[in-house]
């Protein structure tokens, strides 16, 4: 007796997905967990509650998430990817073939227009409900020191090109940098203040010169 011959390639039932929309899988609970964060808290969201508003199941998002930490640390890595990629596009992925004071009022005003925009949620989490979640700290923390090196390796290529003469300590100058073109910003934020877009392109060319200053840039 002869039986049908089984086919080599498993179909694709209710449960499986396509290739798309398993790469699609991310995004989507990334942009559900932003939505609550913002809207609800960090505290008052539970997992569950995000894989039902990005249409998944628990399975699945802690099959890609250990917890909400993992979570939102995901959404904020998304978000500076996201920055640095259309920061590099406009000016050019080597920041040592960019002119210092192009790239950091670029880069500036791309940051602060992002703490305006998409960010502005995620910072007043940070800030207002850390005592409640200590990994709201450490996210925090890890966040900033992403941030730090963002502007370190700039710096440390124009050092190498002899452009900076008056740098002594790299990373105490990326701390600085970052301090001075978004601090003024961030607080506003938080207190539901943010800058203009004007008053973004009148501060961040001025914080950039005053640092550059410092560092003994001469434009040639």
């Amino acid at each position: 007796m002869t039986g049908k011959r089984k086919s080599k390639t498993a179909p694709s039932g209710p449960g499986r997905l396509s290739a798309e929309a398993a790469a699609a899988v991310p995004d989507r609970l990334m942009d559900a967990a932003f939505g609550l964060f913002s809207r609800q808290g960090y505290a008052d969201t539970s997992m569950e509650e995000i894989a039902r508003a990005a249409n998944a199941s628990t399975k699945t998002i802690y099959s890609r998430y250990a917890n909400k930490a993992e979570l939102l640390k995901a959404v904020v890595e998304r978000i500076i990817a996201r920055n640095i990629a259309e920061h590099a596009a406009e000016t050019s992925p080597d920041p040592g073939k960019v002119e210092p004071r192009r790239f950091l009022v670029t880069f500036g005003r791309r940051i602060l227009a992002e703490l305006n925009g998409p960010a502005a949620g995620l910072m007043q989490l940070a800030l207002s409900e850390a005592r409640r979640a200590p990994e709201l700290a450490r996210m925090y923390q890890e966040m900033l020191a992403v941030g730090r090196g963002n502007f370190r390796r700039p710096l440390e290529a124009w050092a190498a090109a002899g452009l900076l003469p008056e740098l002594k300590d790299v990373e105490r100058a990326a701390a600085l940098c970052i301090s001075l073109l978004t601090d003024a910003a961030r607080i506003r934020v938080v207190l539901g203040l943010p800058m203009s877009q004007a008053e973004i392109d009148d501060y961040i060319p001025g914080a950039v010169d005053l640092f550059l200053r410092g560092v003994g840039y001469a434009p040639r």
